[in-house]
């Protein structure tokens, strides 16, 4: 898998290799109802420390359901990108909340 930098969208390649086809759509915040509920929406762990913001999220184009969220952690980071799963909405301190198992 790699990141097209100028068409924000996840590509898996066939088995060749030759020839890619697009398998997750990325979308920013904000471009759809859907999405705008996470515009900038604070990401932290389970013990709250801050990771970002929502950046944009990502949609699998086949059965379009939302797959990944990318999070903007701060200037001179990269982004981070967590499977939407490893997420749960926190509507009292309207903010996504990351869970690992550790």
């Amino acid at each position: 898998m790699r990141m097209d930098g100028d068409e924000g969208k996840m590509l898996t390649t066939s088995a060749g290799g030759s020839r890619a086809r697009k398998r997750f759509a990325c979308m920013a915040a904000g471009h759809s109802s859907a999405t705008a509920l996470f515009r900038s929406c604070p990401v932290v762990t389970a013990v709250g420390q801050a990771l970002g913001r929502v950046r944009s999220v990502m949609v699998d184009v086949h059965s379009r359901q939302l797959r990944y969220v990318v999070v903007a952690p701060g200037q001179g980071k990269a982004p981070i990108v967590i499977p939407w799963r490893a997420l749960y909405f926190d509507s009292t301190r309207l903010r996504l909340v990351y869970y690992t198992f550790t």
